[in-house]
């Protein structure tokens, strides 16, 4: 079977499951291949080979990983649909992978940054202030997403136990818990500020509230982060927080299946990536006293 034939074949098919859109992806992907094969001599589905195809891939290594990726399963949907017609014995990309792409590192507060944050509401008296004081210790101590503090009610509290259950991602359940200065910023928030913002025409549930006594949102949040973190010099989100409390938990001593817990992830592979933090802040720690040693990061 013809190249040309087989690609126009397969791409009919493909235009009565998919969307045009594809269809038109797939067909320009295909047409490069084609031309690529031509340009080697191969003309037949049956002379199709791994490296003719690692060639064609190597190619378009300057291209984004995601077009890669595209033009990688757009390989494979038309080897399989040739093999199902028989014109081609085995797949010849069935050996080939992308490289894996290495996910960013998040960014974290040191230790002494996320003291300087904390106390950046104080020292005057003010609701906001107090309420703002709250929330920071709140999201440190426990790495909470901005959504689940948003979400958060009153009841959801337990100042006996320092612990609060909340409802994260696929509506899972969890109880987390905090220190004692979270647990001292909330008490003086819920006995003096809160009574403050609270709207009498407007009773709510929700425990962090904005001067107008409604449920504060996350963009609020996001704001109130952000400002906080402009006065230490720091260009911060809540999710900052978030990573600050899972890198110094296990700078700590925790073991990953609590942080994992604490923070509400469903896979464990997803709470290992603070491992490479704490990793790579112990490679620099002896980088700086051991220089002869000059340890580099596993590839």
């Amino acid at each position: 079977m013809h190249l040309d034939e087989a690609v126009e074949r397969f791409l009919t098919l493909l235009s009565a499951t998919r969307s045009p859109h594809t269809v038109k992806a797939y067909g320009t992907d295909l047409a490069q291949f084609v031309e690529y094969a031509l340009g080697t001599g191969i003309e037949q589905v049956a002379h199709l080979n791994e490296r003719l195809v690692r060639s064609w891939m190597d190619s378009h290594r300057a291209a984004s990983r995601r077009t890669r990726e595209r033009k990688l399963y757009c390989l494979r949907a038309f080897f399989k649909f040739c093999r199902a017609l028989g014109w081609l014995e085995r797949d010849p990309s069935a050996e080939i992978a992308l490289p894996i792409q290495k996910r960013p590192l998040p960014k974290f507060l040191t230790a002494s940054q996320a003291e300087q944050l904390v106390q950046q509401p104080e020292p005057e008296y003010d609701p906001l202030r107090v309420r703002d004081r709250a929330i920071l210790e709140l999201l440190y101590a426990t790495g909470l997403r901005v959504s689940e503090l948003a979400s958060l009610d009153i009841n959801a509290l337990d100042l006996e136990q320092s612990a609060a259950r909340v409802r994260g991602k696929g509506g899972k359940s969890r109880v987390v818990l905090f220190g004692q200065a979270a647990h001292e910023a909330l008490v003086e928030y819920l006995q003096r500020a809160r009574q403050q913002l609270l709207n009498p025409d407007k009773p709510t549930r929700a425990l962090f509230l904005n001067a107008q006594g409604n449920r504060l949102t996350v963009r609020s949040l996001h704001r109130i982060v952000k400002r906080y973190g402009r006065q230490i010099g720091v260009d911060i989100s809540p999710h900052t927080l978030r990573h600050s409390f899972a890198t110094h938990m296990l700078d700590g001593g925790a073991d990953l299946r609590t942080v994992q817990e604490l923070l509400g992830h469903s896979r464990l592979t997803t709470t290992q990536i603070y491992t490479h933090l704490t990793l790579d802040r112990l490679r620099q720690t002896v980088n700086r006293a051991l220089p002869s040693l000059s340890l580099e990061e596993d590839e």
